[in-house]
């Protein structure tokens, strides 16, 4: 089904404002609205702009006014860093289920919502020494979540699969982005990248994969356009080890982490301004 007629949860985000930009180009989609508790960043030309955070049921009278077939919900919080656990927990666990609701239609029949798209993370699948080298779309995480951002993204998408179950006339994407580069991106990842070296943990080489802001926005608006129901990993091509991101970088790998105790060890680094996530 081509989308038409599209809600976009968290427009005053980078992802949300790119994809609204994106969207903006498109001359089938008839409506764009954005939803977001704080004006949005980017001068959007089509794009109405509605203030209003993840309350269900604003956000469900608005569904039903606008008669919205799409809603793409860009929100998610990938970085522990960017916010406190409690924000985080309310934005990626609370928010997602209220949205949910609202795409539920409130009993209206037929409902308008035909498409849902959940823009998730590869923290989905955590990090851990003896995972495989490549996580595939059907495969589970072998343990359980290891960091609060990892519990809250992996309750996110339980309710996002489980709308999706109880709602079989509406397609659901879920997307998993790895981390993401490029000019408009300011991340604990590009703030740990800027330093004059790279740290690390001692003993570790870990692999990184990455994907460009605009293959981000690309991959989003071909679900817009597309119907791609299911879940999809999105990444670019290859995998880096850090030392070779060093490399690449022209700096050197500095271990300014132990091996064990490495979260105790990172909350001291927080309190002297260094970025550093649980993740």
């Amino acid at each position: 089904m081509r989308s038409r007629r599209i809600l976009i949860t968290g427009v005053s985000s980078h992802w949300g404002g790119r994809l609204a930009e994106e969207l903006e180009q498109d001359p089938e989609v008839e409506t764009i609205i954005g939803v977001d508790p704080a004006e949005p960043t980017r001068e959007l030309e089509r794009t109405e702009y509605v203030r209003v955070g993840a309350q269900h049921a604003l956000l469900r009278r608005i569904v039903l006014a606008a008669e919205i077939d799409t809603v793409i919900d860009t929100r998610l919080i990938a970085d522990s860093a960017a916010a406190s656990p409690r924000d985080v927990h309310e934005n990626n666990v609370i928010g997602t289920m209220n949205i949910l609701a609202a795409c539920s239609g409130g009993g209206r029949d037929p409902n308008p919502v035909r498409k849902v798209i959940f823009k998730s993370s590869a923290h989905y699948y955590g990090a851990e020494r003896d995972d495989p080298a490549f996580f595939t779309e059907g495969m589970q995480r072998p343990h359980a979540p290891a960091t609060r951002i990892e519990r809250d993204i992996v309750e996110a998408e339980r309710a996002v699969r489980s709308f999706g179950a109880r709602n079989a006339g509406i397609s659901v994407s879920v997307l998993r982005f790895v981390n993401a580069l490029g000019p408009g991106i300011r991340s604990s990842h590009t703030s740990l990248f800027s330093l004059p070296i790279v740290p690390c943990i001692l003993g570790f080489d870990p692999r990184y994969q990455f994907i460009h802001e605009e293959d981000i926005v690309g991959v989003l608006a071909h679900a817009v356009r597309e119907d791609l129901d299911g879940i999809y990993n999105a990444a670019g091509d290859g995998v880096l080890a850090l030392s070779e991101v060093g490399g690449l970088l022209g700096k050197p790998l500095v271990p300014i982490l132990p091996p064990w105790g490495t979260r105790l060890a990172a909350m001291s680094l927080r309190r002297v301004g260094l970025r550093v996530p649980d993740e």
